[in-house]
């Protein structure tokens, strides 16, 4: 803000004007930032509040400044949730990159191996027993390595952990397979994304309706939700997309297998979470004692 227009706003400004000055400032200081006014200059304004209807003003805009810092404490615990669920799916993405490298190195070796019976055997000797993360290697007709990525494995337990009778028949299930555990990764990177964006537009919505239009707050907001919307991994295969910027019919279906990075832009806010977090954090209504405590999952605080 220019010093020009601070001016008329210390001198002719009308209570709002005077009051989002103070405002700034405070959120200025929050952040470490260089401040607007001299302590001579808030102190000024500070004091100018002396009718009934300013000193409401006051204490109305005190309760919003505690009101939005909080919110935005709790949008920067939503961040790190965020961004901790990309960190566990890069990792995840990582491994499956490397058993593809680790498939690819293997098979070149393989390969130099021109009698196929003699390279089956090898490739069978080799299969035995060996498997990378979440993985199945198996020899393949030909003589070369293939390490799945999904694939079923009996298990003698049920659905709910529970053990199973050795002499019932196993269940099949895909729950020790990479794919398997990177998609329940997937779904909590997108569980938590959409809670941070309807988190992060009721709190806009919020300042813009009261009327709190505190540039420093929204640059803080802005900053966070850019984070939040960067790539989870730097390569665009891992979107299910091509990168080359020519049509590839065929390389596109095959591409799409290793969509495994929520697409951003079909992420959007949800209504419950949203107005819960409107309703009970920023409006501040009391929270329905027959809630408290209680599980339910049709709720975002849980």
């Amino acid at each position: 803000m220019a010093k020009k227009d601070i001016g008329k706003i210390l001198t002719t400004g009308s209570p709002k004007q005077r009051m989002l000055l103070i405002a700034e400032d405070i959120a200025r200081g929050k952040y470490f930032q260089e401040k607007l006014l001299t302590d001579s200059d808030f102190n000024q304004l500070s004091n100018s509040f002396k009718k009934p209807n300013e000193i409401k003003l006051w204490n109305e805009f005190r309760k919003l400044d505690d009101t939005v810092t909080n919110a935005i404490v709790n949008l920067q615990g939503l961040k790190f949730e965020v961004l901790m669920n990309y960190s566990n799916l890069r990792g995840y993405i990582l491994v499956w990159n490397s058993i593809e490298n680790t498939e690819l190195l293997v098979n070149s070796v393989l390969h130099e191996i021109k009698d196929p019976k003699e390279r089956k055997r090898i490739a069978e000797d080799g299969a035995k027993g060996i498997d990378l993360l979440f993985s199945k290697t198996e020899p393949d007709q030909e003589g070369y390595i293939e390490i799945k990525v999904d694939f079923e494995k009996d298990s003698y337990k049920d659905e709910n952990g529970e053990r199973i009778g050795f002499k019932d028949k196993p269940r099949k299930t895909k729950e020790y397979s990479l794919w398997y555990v990177m998609n329940n990764v997937k779904k909590e990177v997108e569980t938590s994304v959409i809670k941070y964006l309807s988190w992060e537009s009721a709190t806009l919505d919020f300042m813009e309706e009261r009327g709190f239009n505190v540039k420093t707050y929204k640059e803080q907001i802005k900053q966070m939700t850019t984070l939040v919307y960067s790539p989870i991994i730097g390569w665009a295969k891992y979107s299910g997309e091509l990168n080359t910027g020519l049509p590839h019919p065929r390389l596109e279906e095959i591409i799409k297998k290793y969509a495994i990075c929520p697409n951003m832009d079909e992420l959007k806010v949800d209504e419950v979470q949203y107005n819960w977090f409107r309703r009970y954090f920023l409006d501040g209504e009391d929270y329905p004692d027959e809630l408290r405590g209680k599980v339910n999952k049709s709720l975002p605080y849980e």
